[in-house]
């Protein structure tokens, strides 16, 4: 609420006398009361679009100029409104929470319906502490639903479902889903529009809720697939799901240990209950959500015959025990992505394979983020295996005597450049899953020698176009998966062209131009095929004695699940997102917003950014420096306070236009670090910048070997490579902390190789998008100079 001073606080929100902590409290609550009718009256919105006067807001609402204007002085009061010759506008800290994902309205609207159950509570108080659910008004589960809505239509479709192993290619082909107190319906509806073929139901103990929610999904052709149904889930589950959701619900119910043992039953093996509630908090976020405890959850729960658990009563051990009691494990860690939600998964604890988290053990991390191929039958497997092996047996000869002539006439260097040069473009040919390898191999110096890796790097180049004919074909596959997406004008001008999509121009109602991301034809099926096949193939080259004991077939199972993630839009949608919150703070990095109303599965829709152009960008020493370090600290940011990674810097993917400012595309390859991770490498950084090589040897031999050193890896082996590392942090550092990384990386990872130290593929490559990103740079700018610690500050 507010700083304590000699028993009193000062009001955060606004300039003035100071309060008592009682009176700063009804102050803060009094604001609120002006932020709900500023959303009920339409003001707040029309305030978003821009400064105005308290007359024309009112016009543009419909509303009286004297209550405009009172409402206005009101919250400039506050501390919320600006006021200049312009007229009134939301402070800047203010603006990003009215509308959008992070809406503060709908908090507002429920403070305000919870305000007014007040004197029914008080009076149940004294009569038992049970209010029936019909007691409630209807406000009160519209304003939750309203709310919850914000984090469900973002991150549940687009982080969570993905983090569960082969859940979304599942839904994709048709999963049955289920809905532990659906309210309305409005989760289960996003769900059906991201998974069009997916069937639903939903359950409720308040039948305006659903009568209403059915009336809803009636409209909107929706009936045959999503249904909510006024019954109770503990017996209602008719079994077969897929999918059952419980969101922010559980705490509620009146028998939990009932409803998870029903969810269990009602899972199909390998199904999937994921589960919402709040994790342990404190401080204002804990009052508020016990505010809510005592108004709505403790009565109502009551008044069903539960024992009230309260809002912050279902603890993440209460869970998981009262999980295992019923039959279930976690199975995957889902990423915290909301201050004041958690969310779990769990499974049927009978269908775990071995070494899966057990009852009451937390899941292990992935390091390789969500994404896990969908199975290929055997048949398709051998057909692309064949067709390789003769594209691969027809450029072979070609590609060895021009090596054998160029080694004769121009020497081993040269031959090894210009026959690396042929095979880059022979892989090029072999299609989009070759490419992408290609371009990540490219980051990857501690297993290939320089001149791969350079020749790899030309993979990041455009490739040609979609011809007219699949712009077509996709285009409109796209706009029968989102109807909505008819409204724009796109055009056949192509702004970027990868090997899994094309970025083409468009224009919307509005005539602002927007950039659609689509997807070429058949690269679902052709990535998955080809991942397989090199995926089995690693496993083999792995055990060969020219591989030197490095962790192949990690390195490839990580690649693979990554790029196979590339192809999910959602998924990358909620990349852009997240990236675009996590990076709000730099207000020189511009990362595209979505336009959430047109992505579907095969086409990804954003604002188009101007002033991108593929030449070196022009600055003065100073602005260029400037720049440098502004992005390499947002890189850093990522990796050492974010945990959620861009791996794919390279030129393409940023841009800096002429004014100085940072673009940041394509988010297909962003990964999430396990904490272990970004621990390590925080750690790694920090004794970097202090030159304290021997700990940050320490460190990577430690990372290599997280389960313990294999045999032949004495303490004195341990010994040895830090104090190598030392050695060579003190040769490439100076006094103030710069240094070379794409320099450094190189040798360290030479030195790794010598002593079979080879890092496991979660902290390789965030590593790896460091030096990515800090090659881009010298490559535009070759003398720049960076600081060791850019990032961990």
């Amino acid at each position: 609420m507010g700083e304590r001073i000699a028993g009193t606080t000062r009001h955060e929100i606004g300039d003035g006398p100071e309060l008592p902590r009682p009176m700063a409290v009804v102050a803060t609550a009094m604001v609120a009361t002006m932020l709900e009718f500023g959303s009920r009256t339409g003001l707040s919105a029309a305030l978003a679009a821009g400064p105005a006067q308290a007359a024309g807001l009112a016009r543009a609402t419909g509303g009286d100029a004297r209550l405009a204007e009172e409402w206005l002085r009101g919250l400039a009061a506050a501390g919320l409104v600006s006021h200049d010759e312009a007229g009134y506008a939301w402070s800047p800290e203010v603006r990003p929470f009215i509308g959008g994902t992070m809406d503060v309205q709908p908090g507002v609207a429920l403070f305000g319906a919870l305000t007014r159950c007040v004197p029914a509570i008080a009076e149940a108080y004294h009569t038992g502490g049970a209010l029936d659910d019909t007691s409630y008004p209807q406000e009160l589960a519209e304003a939750m639903q309203r709310m919850s809505a914000q984090w469900t239509g973002v991150i549940l479709p687009d982080i969570w479902l993905p983090a569960v192993p082969g859940l979304t290619d599942t839904l994709r082909a048709g999963g049955r889903v289920a809905e532990i107190g659906c309210a309305s319906g409005e989760t289960l509806e996003t769900l059906a529009t991201a998974f069009p073929r997916i069937t639903a139901q939903g359950f409720d103990l308040d039948e305006r809720l659903t009568s209403a929610g059915n009336a809803r999904l009636a409209a909107r052709g929706l009936t045959g697939r999503v249904s909510l149904c006024h019954l109770d889930a503990t017996t209602a589950l008719s079994g077969g799901y897929d999918l059952i959701l419980a969101l922010s619900v559980l705490h509620d119910v009146s028998d939990l240990s009932g409803m998870l043992r029903a969810a269990a039953s009602a899972l199909r093996p390998g199904g999937t209950l994921l589960v919402v509630e709040s994790p342990p908090l404190t401080g204002p976020a804990a009052a508020m959500l016990l505010a809510t405890s005592v108004l709505y959850c403790v009565p109502a729960t009551a008044a069903r015959g539960g024992r009230p658990l309260g809002t912050l009563g279902l603890t993440p051990e209460t869970l998981v025990a009262a999980a295992a009691e019923a039959g279930l494990s976690p199975v995957t860690t889902l990423p915290a992505v909301h201050p004041m939600v958690a969310a779990h998964a769990f499974g049927r604890t009978a269908d775990r394979a071995p070494g899966d988290a057990g009852p009451g053990e937390p899941a292990r991390e992935s390091a390789a983020g969500p994404d896990h191929l969908p199975r290929v039958r055997g048949l398709r497997l051998a057909g692309r295996a064949v067709r390789l092996t003769g594209r691969v047996g027809a450029a072979a000869p070609h590609v060895v005597s021009a090596w054998l002539v160029d080694r004769l006439l121009r020497g081993r260097t040269r031959a090894q450049t210009r026959g690396t040069r042929r095979l880059v473009r022979h892989v090029e040919r072999m299609g989009p899953t070759y490419v992408k390898f290609g371009q990540m191999l490219a980051s990857r110096a501690d297993l290939f020698p320089a001149h791969v890796t350079e020749q790899l790097a030309a993979l990041h180049d455009d490739v040609t176009p979609m011809g007219a004919a699949e712009f077509g074909r996709q285009l409109a596959l796209a706009t029968r998966q989102e109807p909505r997406l008819s409204r724009l004008n796109v055009t056949d001008r192509c702004v970027g062209s990868g090997s899994i999509a094309c970025v083409y121009e468009a224009i919307d109602p509005d005539g602002r131009l927007l950039a659609v991301k689509l997807q070429r034809e058949g690269v679902a099926e052709s990535m998955s095929t080809d991942l397989t096949l090199l995926t089995a193939l690693t496993r083999v080259a792995e055990k060969l004695p020219a591989a030197g004991g490095a962790p192949m077939a990690d390195l490839v199972g990580y690649m693979s699940r990554a790029l196979y993630g590339q192809i999910d839009f959602f998924r990358e949608a909620g990349h852009l997102r997240r990236l675009a919150a996590n990076l709000a703070r730099y207000e020189e990095i511009i990362v595209p917003r979505v336009h959430e109303d047109y992505t579907c599965p095969v086409a990804l829709v954003t604002d188009l950014v101007p002033g991108l152009a593929d030449d070196v960008p022009a600055a003065d020493l100073a602005g260029r420096d400037r720049v440098a370090s502004r992005v390499l600290e947002a890189v850093g940011s990522m990796i050492f306070k974010d945990g959620f990674v861009h791996c794919d810097l390279h030129p393409g993917n940023i841009y800096i236009r002429p004014d100085g400012t940072v673009v940041i595309l394509d988010a297909g390859y962003c990964v999430e670090m396990p904490g272990r991770v970004r621990d390590a490498l925080r750690d790694f950084f920090i004794n970097l910048a202090l030159r304290n090589g021997q700990r940050c040897g320490e460190i990577m031999y430690d990372s290599a070997f997280p389960t313990g050193p294999p045999a032949g890896h004495t303490p004195a082996r341990r010994r040895a490579f830090a104090r190598e590392i030392a050695g060579l942090v003190r040769a490439t550092t100076e006094p103030g902390g710069r240094f070379d990384m794409t320099d450094f990386g190189p040798r360290v990872f030479e030195h790794q190789n010598s002593y079979g130290v080879h890092p496991p593929a979660d902290f390789a490559f965030p590593l790896m998008s460091l030096m990515i990103v800090e090659g881009t740079l010298r490559r535009w700018w070759p003398g720049l100079q960076i600081p060791a610690a850019t990032g961990v500050r």
